[in-house]
């Protein structure tokens, strides 16, 4: 087999694995920021309004503004651009989360989960294309790729959260780490599809009340 050929049988394979994951082409990451958003934008809007069954890949090529070769070089298919979506908003939650005090005691760690969870039950709740965009997520089974790539991602996040609550003190230490962030990614992915869900026929603050209650039941869960 030639250099040629194997590079091409690494890079099919690699694609499909992407693919496969859930995950767009490394590729796009490579375009300048401006270009990135602006297809970002698009696909978001589209996800948002027709949820990941009815989304089009061509409307989202065309609101783009670029063509369909493009558009596959940075993406192998639909469940790509989705995935890049929802990446896009795991570093919005990031940036609005960023600027939360670090907590430094057992009772400080409770009350910084109770302020980021506030803040993004708040983003959510008010930024409609967020709602959308949630509610699609938990809808699309066909997206099931992407929804175990999230769930793995927030996994992680849920895992080094836990790891921090252990060191102050805050989080029980008497079960596996791993078990204690698989249980309570377990119970958050299901409390937001039902957020997610609830947030057509209940008020916003009428849901955004019980935020403290659901906090209060994962550290029920979870606290020392």
């Amino acid at each position: 087999m030639t250099v040629a050929r194997s590079r091409a049988s690494l890079d099919h394979r690699s694609n499909r694995w992407l693919k496969e994951s859930g995950l767009p082409l490394p590729r796009f990451e490579k375009l300048p920021k401006e270009k990135r958003r602006k297809i970002l934008a698009a696909a978001a809007h589209e996800f948002a309004e027709h949820g990941f069954e009815g989304a089009s890949f061509n409307r989202i090529i065309a609101a783009a503004g670029i063509s369909k070769g493009a558009m596959y070089y940075y993406f192998a298919d639909k469940a790509d651009a989705y995935a890049a979506v929802l990446e896009d908003v795991f570093d919005q939650i990031g940036e609005a989360l960023s600027d939360l005090e670090e907590p430094t005691d057992a009772d400080g760690f409770w009350a910084w989960l109770a302020e980021g969870s506030m803040r993004l039950n708040e983003s959510f709740g008010r930024d409609e294309q967020l709602s959308k965009l949630s509610r699609g997520l938990y809808q699309s089974a066909s997206a099931d790729p992407t929804y175990r790539h999230v769930l793995a991602r927030g996994r992680g996040h849920v895992e080094s959260i836990l790891s921090r609550g252990q060191a102050l003190g805050a989080v029980r230490d008497d079960l596996p780490l791993n078990l204690l962030a698989e249980a309570t990614t377990g119970m958050i992915a299901a409390v937001d599809r039902w957020f997610a869900d609830e947030m057509e026929r209940r008020p916003l603050d009428e849901l955004l009340a019980m935020s403290p209650k659901v906090l209060s039941m994962v550290r029920d869960m979870l606290g020392r």
